[in-house]
């Protein structure tokens, strides 16, 4: 009966995203056949505009699910919405492209807008009816959390934010609740989720789950992280996690080198009118400095000078304690305030980038006070100084500028344990996106110093 039921949820999303697909592609089809085949000097035929069918289509889902715009249910709607359109975005500007390569001239831009505006419609109106529908044939699921102390539930308070798909009914302790206790309240519920648990206890749990069917849903811990980025290997009969330090592949760190170095040369040329814009709004604001110069932390736990946009008054640590940025924090100016929304801010370290002391993605370089106190609490942060530090990087792309240091730890480990040059270039494409999410960039509150929450039981 589950396994009728899941297929059946499945074939719903499918036939949702066949819908979209179909629709996007029938309509792209037309313009090729109505108005740019005939432009080209030796017209496609039959095979040949099946050809160019098939390649919008690839090029759809390909960038669609690249941006996450086929995640309903798990992912909220103003998110769904703002992935269908860069996508869609995306595909007009490569199909712009393509079909300019095959006419040998540039073709107009107009079917290309109207396209784009008329589908950035469609796609809102499909995001609203798949997410209806999701969430009229999935049931909410009655969730259990568990938790090893006040900081780790604290971590997971956003699960509460998402009511449409989940419905806590009890939040538990797990040095308080025994085993016993926890499958029997779990025979009433759907899902569970576990964080901070000790491992014995957890594992418990995720077999109880397995075996009955239930969800389980679990925060890893940092060891967690580095043993599922450990290689596979085998040992005569015995299935082994290799966990080592990251010291590079020779190709991938040439190959890397060589990437920024050509990336950020063209970053220089393209956006230098960009410079010259940023520069000039700075000196016209307060008539102060346009870039200010940071010390900051690199692979090794060398030492360098970030540069960046100055987005702050000039006496904005004239106090001399280091500190980040809070919500309405008046040491902002009226520029900074909008090019640390846009994160054009950074743009100037793409010199750092061609000096060496930085690569495109990596994590992100702290400043070595702030470093210390975080490592004072929490020793694995040091962790983060294997590789060079980045522009952008997995926790760049997806966490916050508020997000707790241990977190952002875990997804830089995560990024560290999976370096490849597809990695990092999808890495980049995703950092499009974000660039224009405003909760990205959201500060710590108060006058906090650094993000740090205390932490207990959490390696």
């Amino acid at each position: 009966m589950r396994n009728k039921k899941y297929v059946k949820e499945k074939l719903v999303l499918y036939l949702f995203k066949i819908l979209i697909t179909a629709v996007y592609t029938r309509a792209m089809y037309y313009c090729w056949v109505r108005f740019f085949n005939p432009l080209i000097p030796t017209p496609f035929f039959r095979l040949g505009n099946y050809f160019m069918a098939a390649l919008i289509m690839f090029l759809y889902v390909t960038f669609v699910k690249f941006y996450g715009g086929f995640q309903v249910g798990t992912a909220t709607r103003s998110d769904l919405i703002f992935s269908q359109i860069i996508a869609i975005a995306f595909l007009q500007v490569t199909s712009y492209i393509v079909f300019s390569l095959l006419s040998y001239r540039l073709v107009s831009i107009l079917p290309f807008v109207v396209m784009f505006l008329t589908f950035s419609v469609f796609s809102v109106l499909w995001v609203f009816l798949a997410d209806f529908c999701y969430y009229k044939i999935h049931a909410i699921k009655r969730t259990v959390v568990v938790f090893n102390n006040v900081d780790s539930y604290i971590s997971l308070k956003g699960i509460r934010k998402l009511e449409r798909r989940f419905r806590v009914v009890r939040t538990l302790n797990s040095e308080k609740t025994s085993l016993e206790e926890l499958f029997e309240i779990l025979e009433n519920a759907d899902a569970v989720f576990l964080c901070g648990v000790p491992s014995d206890y957890r594992n418990e749990v995720v077999k109880y789950c397995i075996a009955e069917g239930k969800v389980a849903y679990i925060k890893p811990k940092i060891s967690d992280t580095i043993i599922r980025g450990g290689k596979t290997i085998q040992l005569m009969n015995v299935p082994v996690y290799r966990c080592k330090r990251n010291d590079g592949n020779l190709v991938y760190l040439f190959s890397k080198r060589l990437f920024d170095i050509v990336l950020s040369l063209i970053g220089v040329i393209v956006l230098s009118p960009v410079f010259l814009a940023i520069a000039v709004a700075i000196r016209l604001d307060d008539h102060g400095p346009v870039f200010y110069k940071q010390k900051r932390l690199t692979a090794g736990g060398k030492v360098f000078e970030i540069l960046k946009f100055r987005s702050m008054r000039v006496d904005a640590e004239k106090d001399g304690v280091a500190r980040l940025a809070g919500d309405d924090d008046d040491r902002i100016t009226k520029v900074g305030r909008f090019i640390r929304k846009l994160r054009l801010d950074e743009l100037p370290q793409i010199f750092n980038i061609l000096s060496g002391s930085m690569s495109i993605v990596g994590p992100r370089p702290e400043r070595p006070e702030i470093a210390a106190e975080y490592e004072a609490h929490m020793p694995e942060f040091a962790l983060r100084l294997q590789v060079k530090a980045g522009l952008t990087g997995y926790a760049q792309v997806y966490g916050k500028y508020n997000t707790p240091p241990y977190d952002k730890l875990q997804m830089d480990l995560m990024y560290i344990a999976n370096q490849s040059l597809l990695e990092d270039l999808r890495l980049i494409l995703m950092t499009l996106k974000i660039m224009f999410i405003p909760s990205s960039t959201e500060g710590i509150s108060g006058d906090s110093r650094t993000a740090e929450r205390e932490r207990k039981n959490d390696n």
